[in-house]
């Protein structure tokens, strides 16, 4: 009796194509038009993200060479079992000169993907508007550049954010541009552009200030957001005690109160980074109101996004905080830890080899892993941990 010796398409492509690498997927793309298709289909996407998601994480770093004017990136692969593996040189941007300061590239990271824009070392989250935002995956090594938006008044703040809604399935880069109208004495305005991966344009979007639930010339624009719930989240400042929110698929503003406990004036740990990280896919708070005395870190979590209910973490450093390099909760890794990033942003100041600090949250334990070993570089090199992100085969164009 004869048989079909054939595997149905649908059995090759999600059974078996969905669990190979990305690298190697970029291969198969050139095998034949149905395989480069069905790499393309979002579908298989989705099911190849699933089925990395919780296998591994990258770690996504940088360093720079001043007289050369360029810029490093790096990956460090942390395995399943959460030990740093590999070390790989992903690619090189030029940093063009600045007035005493640095200008270097800082990183935004969502589902694999990761925005990239040029900053400065006095305001890192603040864009140079001078300069084009790129979108980059890691794993497939594809980069695109945004369309440059030049503006027509004196931009005084631009700031760039990233986003994913599962709702659409569509990736936004949010901007933000606080200005003075040209030929104009008013005081500062507020102005808000999308660009939807896939398109070729920035999009206005209509936002009257009169109309917003916050005040958007206050709203913490430059320090870091943070994507979850398919929405971008910012601190407010202390004049009202909400979280600013933008919903990717509405497009529309909202606001979160905070928590009844928290007092925004005692919790200003690091003015670059901002009080506000995601956590295991919850929004999360950090608070220091014992910090500098005893060495305990606050965590307010939102468990419940629809109800706003919040539940208190607290976190004791097993040395001194400030000897520890003021470490901050920054990602939540694929072994449900907390990746602990020294506010400074440097995670190599001297010869030493380079260290991150994990802390378990339900062991209550921390501990400390090399993820850069010091032969790899000279000395004197300083490296910067810019993003965290998963393998994605999410396509650019």
């Amino acid at each position: 009796m004869e048989s079909d010796s054939e595997l149905p398409s649908e059995i090759i492509g999600f059974q078996i194509l969905s669990r190979i690498s990305a690298k190697s997927l970029m291969r198969f793309k050139s095998v034949c038009k149905s395989w480069s298709s069905l790499i393309r289909n979002p579908s298989f996407v989705n099911a190849h993200q699933k089925f990395y998601r919780n296998k591994h994480s990258h770690l996504l770093l940088t360093t720079w060479d001043e007289s050369a004017r360029q810029q490093h990136f790096f990956s460090v692969k942390i395995n399943q079992e959460g030990s740093p593996t590999l070390v790989t040189h992903l690619l090189k941007l030029p940093t063009p000169p600045g007035k005493n300061v640095e200008r270097l590239y800082e990183a935004l990271s969502i589902n694999g993907l990761v925005c990239l824009y040029l900053s400065d070392s006095l305001f890192p989250n603040q864009t140079d508007h001078n300069h084009p935002v790129r979108i980059f995956n890691p794993c497939t090594r594809e980069c695109i550049v945004l369309p440059h938006d030049s503006p027509a008044y004196r931009t005084i703040h631009v700031t760039h954010h990233f986003g994913f809604s599962s709702h659409t399935n569509e990736y936004k880069v949010l901007q933000v541009k606080r200005f003075q109208p040209l030929n104009s004495t008013r005081d500062m305005s507020f102005m808000v552009k999308i660009f939807k991966l896939g398109t070729s344009s920035w999009r206005r979007i209509e936002a009257d200030i009169n109309d917003l639930p916050f005040d958007p010339l206050k709203c913490q624009f430059e320090r870091r957001s943070v994507c979850v719930h398919g929405a971008i989240h910012w601190m407010h400042d202390s004049t009202q005690n909400i979280i600013v929110v933008f919903d990717l698929k509405d497009e529309r503003f909202r606001a979160i109160p905070l928590p009844e406990d928290y007092d925004y004036r005692i919790h200003g740990i690091n003015d670059k980074l901002g009080n506000i990280f995601e956590m295991e896919g919850c929004l999360a708070l950090i608070g220091d109101k014992q910090l500098r005395q005893m060495n305990t870190m606050e965590l307010w979590i939102l468990k419940d996004y629809q109800n706003e209910v919040w539940v208190k973490e607290t976190i004791t450093f097993p040395f001194s905080w400030t000897e520890l390099g003021y470490p901050v909760p920054f990602y939540t890794i694929h072994t449900s830890e907390l990746l602990l990033l020294q506010s400074s942003r440097l995670l190599r100041q001297d010869s030493s080899e380079a260290r991150v600090l994990f802390y378990n949250l339900k062991s209550r334990s921390f501990r400390s892993e090399c993820v850069f070993p010091e032969s790899i570089l000279p000395n004197d090199v300083r490296l910067k941990l810019l993003a965290h992100y998963d393998d994605s085969i999410v396509p650019l164009r």
